[in-house]
Order: structure tokens, then sequence, then C-alpha cells
């Protein structure tokens, strides 16, 4: 609960009056600005790391077998997805600005290019565009990325408006318009991981010129002082006020006539139960979530070597256990083909990473109950292991594929097409009945046949998801 002195209108009137003053600031300001907020994030490091591993390892006992190793591991992924993404997201953003102040747009290591889809396109039920706009992101010079992201690439993909030429007009036009927005947004944050609020703060009042609300996720009540430490500069300009609230507060928040957009990063069900309490609120201010999903890895059939295998089934491990998947990518529906004899090698190094691990603590809100309710099995201890659960098919055990299960279980589904070609259609047909649009993963073996290899990347790029990776999972693209 937010404190009763909290007065959500004489706040909102107060970030509406700092917004109309970062209106009309440049864009060399405003750099300056997020470089302080790096700074500051960076001063704090250690006290967000310490914080959020503290609220991810309650019930865990220091006598436990392999709690030493799990503290260790909970501090690794605090640090890369609390104060390392969020200062290379202030890094890129004060890139960015300088280099708008200098030429009016972003800076691009490599000019953007048409890719042309494949002419089968035009039979996929799906629908695509003939061609598309690409422009490469990852790896970005001067950090680091060859070492840390060594072997990745990234490529936003947007649809092709007529010529490279048009596009970047269109994207210096957006470079210096959007920027001023102007207004309030309210940002509900996520629970889940404690680099997301920070980030779509940031992105509020960078990308779109807003000053925000921040509602903290009521389970990282611990963080709040960390994050008005962390984010203190922006504190201080008045373009952000870090709180945590219920849902009145919510409601008043969304009501208030100076809040001009909102964002959510949550479920499905959250999202419906804001937009129905609040419609007539809403229906005049701008909505923009990242909702969850039943992300999908799809594993396409060939001969992998050896180490190709172990260490893309390691992948797949890792994106389960991770976080004890409460990630909104957490992989929750793998899918093989039934007739590839490597299939059960694959598995079963997958269940080997799995059963190695740990127990963490069930700290997420609720996971104890839904647990229960998608296996029929009780929690012991409040501590739950990752686990897959192989040979799943929908027509025996619908509930795993109808909804996103924040628990670190997931199933493994198998299609049975003979060849590349029913494989690809029959995978084309059961993901785009999967709930969600976020992520995917798709791993595919070296050496293919060139029909096969064309057929494949005919299947990435008919795949509707907002990021899909290829080789790695889907969640690089947090990290970019």
């Amino acid at each position: 609960m937010v404190s009763s002195k909290f007065d959500v209108t004489a706040e909102c009137l107060r970030l509406s009056q700092a917004a109309d003053r970062w209106k009309s600031t440049a864009p060399v300001e405003r750099a300056e600005l997020a470089k302080k907020t790096a700074q500051a994030v960076g001063e704090e490091a250690d006290a967000w790391v310490r914080a959020a591993v503290a609220m991810k390892s309650v019930g865990l006992d220091d006598r436990m077998v392999g709690c030493n190793e799990l503290l260790s591991v909970l501090r690794a992924e605090e640090c890369a997805t609390g104060p390392i993404a969020t200062l290379r997201l202030l890094i890129l953003t004060e890139k960015a600005l300088r280099s708008i102040g200098k030429t009016g747009v972003t800076n691009v290591s490599v000019r953007p290019r048409v890719t042309h889809v494949q002419e089968q396109a035009s039979k996929s039920p799906f629908g695509a565009p003939s061609s598309l706009l690409s422009v490469d992101v990852l790896p970005v010079q001067n950090l680091y990325d060859s070492t840390i992201f060594r072997g990745h690439q990234a490529t936003v993909r947007c649809a092709n408006i007529g010529s490279v030429e048009t596009f970047m007009k269109l994207w210096h036009e957006e470079c210096q318009h959007r920027p001023h927005s102007g207004g309030v947004a309210v940002v509900l944050g996520a629970g889940n991981v404690t680099g997301l609020a920070a980030a779509d703060a940031v992105s509020q009042i960078f990308e779109y010129g807003r000053a925000v609300l921040l509602k903290l996720h009521p389970v990282q009540s611990s963080l709040v002082t960390v994050f008005r430490s962390a984010l203190k500069p922006l504190i201080e300009a008045g373009l952000l006020r870090v709180v945590i609230g219920d849902t009145e507060l919510v409601s008043e928040a969304i009501s208030d006539k100076k809040v001009t957009a909102m964002h959510l990063t949550g479920g499905e069900e959250t999202f419906r139960n804001i937009i129905r309490s609040n419609k007539s609120e809403l229906d005049v201010k701008e909505i923009t979530c990242e909702l969850g999903n039943v992300t999908p890895w799809i594993v396409v059939p060939g001969k992998y070597s050896e180490k190709d295998l172990l260490y893309q089934a390691d992948q797949v491990a890792a994106s389960i256990a991770n976080n004890s998947s409460f990630n909104c990518i957490a992989t929750k529906v793998v899918l093989t083909s039934r007739h590839w004899p490597q299939r059960q090698q694959f598995l079963d190094r997958i269940e080997q990473r799995l059963t190695s691990l740990p127990a963490r603590s069930a700290w997420y809100p609720g996971a104890i109950d839904l647990h229960q309710k998608a296996t029929g099995q009780s929690i012991a201890g409040g501590l739950m292991k990752p686990k897959l659960l192989q040979d799943i098919r929908r027509d025996d055990q619908p509930h795993w594929f109808a909804q996103e299960w924040f628990i670190p279980i997931a199933i493994e589904t198998a299609v049975d097409g003979d060849s590349i070609e029913e494989f690809c259609t029959e995978i084309s047909r059961l993901v785009h009945e999967l709930p969600g649009t976020l992520a995917a993963s798709v791993t595919r073996p070296d050496g293919m046949a060139t029909h096969d290899a064309s057929r494949v990347e005919l299947l990435i790029e008919h795949l509707r998801y907002g990021v899909v990776a290829v080789n790695a999972w889907s969640a690089l693209a947090y990290a970019v």
C-alpha cells in the first residue's frame, strides 16, 4: 500500500509540468541525464543485487546442499538482468541521443537494407510482405559486444515502405518528434525481473519524452529505496516518481487527466482486469503492453554434431531454469520431430542438466497454487525444481498449451512429419495456436540440403512473434 499522504492528483500535476519542460530539452541535455542516471545505477548496483537476491531466496537455508552455489547463481542472474541490463540501456540511450543531436538520427554500424522474402512466402497461410527492411542492432561498436555476445548478431526487420531512403527519412522524423510527446505515463512494473520496471520507465522518459509514475509490483517492495537511489537523477529532474500501491492507486492514476499513456509488463489476466476496471478512462489514452507467452522452442530435425547437440540442449535447459522460470520468455513448449534420431539424446541432456540443479524458492506470488493446479502435486517446503515433461500430447493434456504457467515446468511435444516440409507445416500450425506473440526460439542444424534450409528459413520468416531467435534463447533480445 502507498502512504495515505500520497496525492495522486498532485503528483501527476508535478510530473506533467516536468514533462512540459522536458519536451523542449535538446538531445545533448537528454544524453547528459541518461549518462548521470547510468552512473547512479552503477553506484547502486551492489545494493540492487543484494536486495534482489534476498527477495528471491526466501525460504532457503544455508545448510541445504547446493545453497551456496545457488546463491552465487542468483547473484549472477540478478546482476545481469538488473543493473547491467539497465546500464546498457542507458548507455545506448546516451549514444543514440548524442547521435540525434549531431545528425538528426540514431547511428547504426551498417546502413539499413532491403531483404527479399522468399517466393514461397505467397503460399504461406499466414501471409507476409514481399520484402522487409532490415536494421542490424547487434553487435554495437565500443560496447565490448564482440566479446560479450561473441558469435551472435541481431537484426530488426521492418515492413518495407518503398525504399531505404524513404525509411531513413521517416526514421529521421520519428527521432525528431517522438521524444517530445509530453504527458505522463503510468508504468505498471513487472515483479519477476528487477530490471524491467526501470527499463520501461527509461523508455517512456527518453523515447517518448514523458514523465513517469512508476508503480512497482508489490513483490518488489523491498527494492523501492534501491530504485529511488539508482534512478535519482530522473527523480531530481521531476520526471519520475517510484511508488508501491494497490489497484485503487492504479485506477486513480489512470483516470487522472494529466496521464496520457499507460504501459504494463505482466500477464494477460492482469491486463484484462485493468482494462475491464478502467475501460472508459483508457479509451482515450495510449496503451502499450508486454504480456506473457506460451514460449515455443522449435528444434528442427537433422544431423547435429555431439558438441552442437549438447550446447543447444544446454541452452534450452537454461531457458527453463533461469529465474525459476518466472520469465515471460521462459521456454514452455519444446517442439521436436518424433522421427528425429537424436531426439531422445537431446531430451536426456536437458533432463540431466535440470536434474542437477538445486531446488529454488517459489518466491513469486501464486506459484505454489499454480503448480498444484497444473500438476496435481503439492510443493514440499516451498521449493521447486525445474522440470521438462516429455512427450506431452495436446489431446491428452491441453492445459499446458492453453496458457502460460508461471512455474519452472516446460513440456516437450513431438510432431509426426517425416520430412522437413511436413515438419515445418505442422510446426507452423501448432505454434500459431499457442497463446502469445512475444518470442520464440528455433534450433536448426548446419549443413542442411538447400531445399530443406530454404523451407526452414520460410518457417522462421512466418513466425508471428516480436522476437525470433535462431540457435539462441530469445532472452538475448532483452540484452540488446
